[in-house]
């Protein structure tokens, strides 16, 4: 991994978002990563992130406001924390990318976004998605500085 940046995945914003996610020591060590790091995150993951606090809002209405205060008090404080770099949403370069993923099988708009954006910055993505993990080790495939998930990189923080 090294001086190679680090960009996350949608799942490791969700928390700012009032989103839990089960993944262990994440509360206590995420502030680590942020100092040991250069951490970016693609701004599609505000959508998605969204997005998911909405779904979860649907299938549970009584959430419905703490989630939705939740996600722009998360917002405010993503936006306003230098720790988190923010990439460009796309570009030509990123969209090449991910219509090569699209032609591997990667359905999710976003995930292909992700991924081709760590691959286009060079950087570490940092993911709890099996399918982009596998595609990271796939020969054919292209390929960020390296595909890890939590249980890898927390190890490298404790």
């Amino acid at each position: 991994m090294g001086d190679a940046p680090m960009l996350l995945d949608t799942s490791y914003l969700l928390p700012l978002f009032g989103v839990s996610v089960n993944l262990e020591t994440f509360n206590e060590l995420f502030p680590k990563l942020l100092e040991k790091f250069e951490v970016l995150y693609n701004p599609v993951s505000l959508v998605e992130g969204k997005w998911i606090a909405l779904k979860i809002a649907f299938r549970q209405p009584s959430l419905k406001d703490r989630l939705l205060k939740a996600y722009r008090l998360g917002l405010k404080s993503l936006l306003s924390d230098d720790r988190l770099k923010q990439t460009e949403l796309t570009s030509p370069e990123i969209e090449e990318v991910a219509d090569v993923l699209l032609e591997k099988g990667v359905r999710d708009y976003f995930d292909r976004m992700i991924y081709a954006t760590a691959v286009v910055r060079e950087a570490t993505l940092l993911t709890e998605d099996r399918e982009l993990k596998r595609l990271g080790e796939a020969e054919a495939a292209p390929k960020p500085r390296g595909v890890r998930n939590w249980y890898e990189v927390r190890r490298l923080l404790v």
